[in-house]
């Protein structure tokens, strides 16, 4: 009897369990450019795509971008670095960790899985990526994948009041971005 109450309660946790992702249809991607950066990235369809274009005070040109689709947000941020060039994967590891560190502090991140190094870009074999889960004050759930080449930065988020269902329409997003 006790194992008849187990399976299924089990059984019960699992469909539960299995219902939010079912339910859940990822956008459909398409390529985007980064307004004038020379970059591109693939985002939801559905969404206008609208940057915000801004200087760093050291004269590093930023655009950022929000796009609501569904209950997630994809979001990005690419800064184009002056006088700047990453030469090794070292240099570039540690400018998206700096940038990371900063923007956690930023989005009012309460807690992160760590950083995962080592992520590579087939388009682009010169290009360090790192990964990292985070959660804000808010209990909003983030993926975010860093890449850097060179002389740009490229910050790619998903967020949402709950994790993001689809593993393979999050990773697409997060390794989506092509430099210029």
């Amino acid at each position: 009897m006790k194992t008849i109450a187990i399976s299924l309660i089990l059984s019960l946790f699992w469909g539960f369990s299995n219902a939010q992702e079912d339910d859940f249809t990822p956008p459909r991607f398409v390529k985007q450019p980064i307004d004038n950066s020379g970059c591109y990235a693939y985002f939801p369809e559905d969404v206008e795509m609208v940057f915000d274009v801004s200087y760093s005070p050291d004269s590093a040109k930023v655009y950022t971008g929000d796009f609501l689709s569904g209950d997630f947000h994809y979001s990005i941020i690419v800064v184009k670095l002056n006088d700047l060039v990453m030469e090794n994967a070292e240099e570039k590891e540690s400018m998206l960790t700096s940038y990371l560190d900063y923007l956690q502090t930023s989005f009012s991140i309460v807690g992160a899985a760590g950083y995962g190094t080592g992520h590579t870009m087939e388009s682009n074999p010169s290009a360090a990526g790192m990964i990292d889960y985070w959660e804000d004050e808010e209990g909003d759930q983030w993926s975010v994948k860093g890449w850097a080449d060179g002389s740009t930065l490229a910050i790619m988020f998903i967020y949402g009041a709950t994790e993001y269902p689809s593993f393979t329409a999050g990773q697409l997003f997060l390794d989506g971005f092509r430099f210029n």
